[in-house]
């Protein structure tokens, strides 16, 4: 009989999509697919949305809410075991729904793809799951975790790199950062970009200039890499409450780009290498020209390969036992 993973995961910009695709081209897996932020509900007709909104004002039900949870637990019911199943942002199910879903597998795995401090709610999960991973090391030391980095999904390299810095990513706290270090990159003589996303339209109009430049929406996960690889060095802002790195180094990796980042972590990683990666620092106010004008440095192929979506998804399937 053929092994079954039961994937559960919300629909953010696609990012499913990118780790569905690994567990059906390098397992011998059949993957059953649940997206936890729920499915699209079309109303009959005007008087089951005239219905739905009394009962929400009235009674705190959602008809969209309840078809979404039927589909939910249909996906999940498709089969009465699995092998493995595979949570990534727990804290999106009930208590309920954690419980069907663990009690049916053979291994229960679940990733936190953020740190407890970012995401309230994840580490009450904890209970429901044999295996727990993440990529921030400092929740993996305190609370047991099984280390994982992120990974890499494509090696394309278009030529002629439009940019030679870009950081692309949503406005929020590190804004001003990001301002800080594109115009002194900008001031050097350097095409230097951030390309922001925020759907806030006065805060578009604030902050646009011929470096800031704002998205009218996110960009899927999966085409991230296409304005990643048209730039000569990728410019990473790490979050000051996570410890591991963000897909953006490894996205250098796989694409063989240049990096500047924040994130001081960087320098205990096998792959790093003064040539290929700058850590900015409070301190910084300039980079030097010979990190512009210098070739990539090639890193080996062991260690390439260590990053890649396959090796990433061989290291998620075989089971490690639980540490708690």
């Amino acid at each position: 009989m053929k092994k079954r993973i039961l994937y559960i995961a919300p629909d953010h910009y696609d990012f499913y999509k990118v780790i569905l695709k690994g567990f059906e081209d390098f397992t011998d897996y059949t993957v059953v697919m649940v997206l936890s932020n729920g499915y699209p509900y079309h109303y009959k007709n005007s008087g089951e949305r005239c219905l739905n909104f009394f009962l929400k004002w009235c009674f705190n039900t959602n008809i969209k809410k309840i078809h979404s949870q039927k589909v939910i637990l249909q996906k999940i019911n498709e089969y009465p075991t699995y092998d493995i199943v595979y949570v990534n942002r727990p804290d999106m199910l009930s208590s309920k729904v954690l419980s069907l879903v663990t009690k049916k597998a053979k291994h229960s795995i679940v990733h936190y793809w953020d740190s407890f401090a970012k995401i309230k709610g994840q580490k009450e999960t904890m209970p429901f799951f044999d295996v727990h991973y993440s990529f921030d090391k400092n929740d993996c030391d305190q609370y047991g975790l099984h280390f994982t980095t992120n990974f890499y999904f494509t090696e394309t390299l278009p030529s002629g790199p439009k940019y030679d810095v870009l950081f692309l990513g949503t406005y929020d706290h590190r804004f001003t950062q990001i301002k800080h270090i594109i115009q002194l990159l900008s001031s050097s003589g350097k095409n230097a970009k951030a390309l922001l996303f925020s759907k806030n339209k006065s805060i578009r109009e604030k902050h646009a200039t011929a470096d800031i430049l704002f998205l009218d929406k996110i960009i899927p996960f999966p085409e991230i890499v296409t304005y990643s690889g048209n730039t000569q060095i990728i410019l990473d802002i790490h979050h000051p409450d996570q410890s591991g790195l963000s897909f953006r180094p490894f996205e250098a990796i796989g694409l063989k780009k240049k990096l500047i980042t924040t994130n001081p972590d960087i320098k205990t990683y096998d792959f790093y290498d003064p040539n290929n990666i700058f850590i900015w620092t409070d301190t910084t106010f300039s980079i030097p020209d010979s990190f512009f004008a210098t070739p990539y440095t090639e890193i080996p192929i062991a260690i390439r390969q260590k990053y890649t979506l396959e090796s990433w998804v061989h290291s998620i399937v075989t089971i490690k036992n639980s540490p708690l």
